[in-house]
């Protein structure tokens, strides 16, 4: 079988190359190449994705063996994943690394990155803001749609302004820079392309801490207490890059539990009344809940201006929630919507909606909750209002 080495150029000047690299692109017998440092090579054949594959898929090449190399880590983020799957039953195929840019960006400014979320944005989505909202340390690899100076912007505008940003550009070059800052200083700088940006948030929260009904900014709003908080919560079954809305968010108690479960996600806070919006608000940057995007408006009037919802928790609906089920259901068919009520019309109605819209997966818990209190030398329980907690999926999107 032919050999396939795909090698690494790392961050790309040939000092941080290995021997065994530099000795395979000598004596290999084809060398292509889809990173730009080698782009004046006479010996190396510059392509493109589409003419690397079509070489790598030739039968009749007289090569015994072919070397591609790769911009920075072939194993992180590379187009070594695609070039392993399709050509693997052709190959045998070997990887050699060189020394990313991580590597060296992490030495040049001395922080570790043993304990930090490496990811790019690179083509791919961007999450900087959540992701940022509750780890510590971020690697980031950049460009394409997302430079440094995009996420600068990004994390200024959703609040994110005092975490502490160090951005390498050119890495290993002779006009090699380094510039540090916060979002607020270097959002209107402009970056290289292909830049590395370390962030570091002393504020990240842990999205596993409980936060109790105290820890919230309440004002005059009802808010969803924290027992049935973690029953509903539990029922959504939130996974991480979920997209989540919260309609008749209140005091924003839910939106920011939520919001820690999907910490890869976004939560969208629907509501309109004044008060409430300047609590979720306050609540949104006291629990650093950066991942919740407030919307001032009556549901169901915005949701065409949103991304999809995977799931939806409806906790106020001003007598809307016919046509607020009816908008959920079809912008996403699949959706699963946990709504909390405490009149029995009100869990009539939306039992109703739930049927006629096709989400014969229902369950309905009535939650009864006493909390002691004292009086005098005795701890007494008083009740609260029981909760209707009223769960609505379709029969083959539910979980097992």
């Amino acid at each position: 079988m032919k050999k396939l080495f795909i090698i690494g150029l790392g961050v790309g000047h040939e000092d941080f190359r290995t021997k065994k690299a530099a000795d395979i692109i000598r004596s290999a017998d084809k060398v292509l190449s889809l990173s730009r440092f080698f782009k004046n090579d006479p010996s190396v054949e510059y392509v493109d994705l589409t003419g690397l594959m079509q070489q790598l898929n030739c039968p009749r090449s007289a090569a015994t063996t072919t070397a591609v190399l790769v911009g920075g880590d072939c194993c992180f983020f590379s187009i070594t994943r695609k070039l392993v799957q399709e050509f693997s039953n052709l190959y045998e195929i070997e990887l050699i690394n060189g020394i990313s840019s991580i590597q060296y960006f992490s030495a040049k400014i001395s922080v570790p990155y043993d304990d930090a979320l490496l990811i790019s944005v690179h083509g791919r989505e961007e999450r900087i803001v959540s992701l940022t909202a509750y780890h510590r340390k971020i690697f980031v690899l950049t460009g394409g749609k997302y430079k440094a100076h995009d996420l600068c912007r990004i994390l200024y505008e959703n609040g994110l302004t005092d975490v502490k940003i160090q951005i390498g550009e050119k890495l290993s070059g002779s006009d090699e820079k380094i510039v540090t800052g916060t979002p607020v200083t270097l959002k209107e700088r402009t970056f290289d392309d292909l830049s590395v940006m370390y962030i570091e948030n002393e504020s990240a929260r842990i999205p596993s801490v409980p936060i109790r009904d105290d820890d919230f900014i309440r004002g005059h709003v009802p808010m969803t207490k924290e027992e049935i908080r973690c029953q509903s919560i539990r029922k959504l079954a939130i996974q991480p890059k979920d997209i989540l809305y919260d309609i008749g968010a209140g005091t924003g108690s839910m939106s920011v539990e939520m919001a820690r479960c999907a910490f890869e996600g976004t939560v969208y806070a629907i509501e309109k009344n004044d008060a409430a919006l300047e609590l979720i608000e306050q609540n949104r940057i006291k629990h650093g809940a950066f991942n919740i995007i407030v919307i001032k408006t009556s549901a169901p009037e915005y949701f065409a201006e949103l991304p999809v919802p995977d799931k939806a928790f409806i906790g106020g609906s001003s007598g809307n929630i016919d046509a607020i089920i009816k908008a959920l259901v079809e912008m996403n068919p699949k959706i699963k919507i946990v709504a909390n009520v405490i009149s029995l019309q009100s869990l009539n109605q939306i039992l109703n909606a739930y049927s006629s819209l096709g989400l014969m997966e229902t369950e309905t818990i009535c939650v009864n909750i006493a909390k002691s209190k004292k009086i005098g030398n005795y701890d007494m329980m008083t009740a609260q209002n029981p909760v209707y907690i009223v769960t609505g999926t379709r029969r083959e999107s539910c979980e097992s």
